[in-house]
């Protein structure tokens, strides 16, 4: 059995060698996320740019790991595009990229093209980078212009601090 003094004198050598707050920076990472507020807004503005163009979108708002933080579809918004506006976010949050990008991929028969079990490689689907961190996604369906209804609600509640593509 260790001398007692012997164990106290290692824990004070490691504690004064490698102290908590620089052992707990390279063991946590921070990460950002959007807010329910600002997926609310998102959302909101969407819903006003399919106003102005006469669309009855639908527009989902997940969080960088594709659960969803707010959904709205316009009254008169196909079924169809109420499904797809949440799997348009899903995809673009777990895939990292606008979902354009991935369509043109499984297009072309690219390698590294989504397969995954609920993936919706089709236009629409924008992630929202922070920082170089993806943050969150936004998916819009059944709009038209669904890749501007998602670039003008993220410029529109973010400013230049976020972005849809690297």
């Amino acid at each position: 059995m260790p001398h007692p003094s012997l164990t106290v004198s290692a824990a004070a050598f490691w504690l004064l060698a490698f102290p908590l707050g620089s052992l707990a920076q390279e063991l946590v990472v921070e990460k950002h996320e959007i807010t329910s507020a600002a997926a609310q807004r998102l959302v909101e503005s969407c819903v006003a740019f399919g106003e102005q163009e006469g669309s009855a979108l639908a527009v989902a708002v997940v969080d960088a790991d594709g659960n969803l933080l707010h959904f709205h579809a316009r009254q008169g918004a196909p079924g169809a595009a109420i499904l797809t506006a949440r799997l348009k976010a899903e995809t673009a949050a777990r895939w990292r990229r606008p979902t354009h990008e991935l369509s043109e991929r499984v297009d072309n028969n690219i390698n590294r093209a989504p397969q995954w079990i609920g993936d919706f490689p089709r236009q629409g689907g924008l992630p929202i980078i922070y920082n170089g961190e993806t943050i969150g996604a936004i998916g819009v369906g059944g709009g038209g212009d669904d890749i501007g209804c998602g670039e003008t609600a993220v410029q529109a509640v973010f400013g230049g601090s976020a972005q849809t593509s690297r």
